[in-house]
């Protein structure tokens, strides 16, 4: 793990409300607890509408969608000789906006532009 993975933390639903309680309008006031409850239930309509099958659109952030992955065959790694049917199942794919593809590149640049510099002679150094 480097130094860049460290810093990084997993954002909690908690988290997620605080976060957007702060960016509300000064003439907004919500309480933690509110904010909460509007997070779990855009949350649920989201789900319920991949459970029915809809796809999600959420412009500017991405889209969720139900794709059916066919059924394969896999390998227990403890006993690799065993082939093992895995079946067909439905699993949700999310495919990002435009903005927010533009955002993470941006931010994979800046990433590595603030990688140190390879030593001469150290690996990855060619002369």
């Amino acid at each position: 793990m480097n130094a860049a993975d460290k810093s990084k933390s997993t954002v909690t639903k908690r988290d997620l409300a605080t976060r957007v309680r702060l960016a509300l309008r000064p003439g907004v006031k919500m309480h933690q607890a509110q904010v909460g409850d509007v997070i779990t239930h855009t949350l649920d309509a989201i789900r319920d509408a991949l459970v029915n099958g809809d796809t999600v659109e959420l412009r500017n952030f991405g889209v969720f969608k139900i794709e059916i992955r066919k059924e394969r065959i896999g390998r227990n790694p403890k006993d690799p000789g065993v082939d093992i049917r895995i079946p067909a199942r439905k699993v949700v794919k999310f495919r990002s906006g435009k903005e927010m593809k533009n955002q993470l590149d941006a931010a994979a640049s800046a990433e590595v532009e603030d990688l140190p510099a390879p030593e001469p002679g150290g690996p990855g150094f060619d002369s």
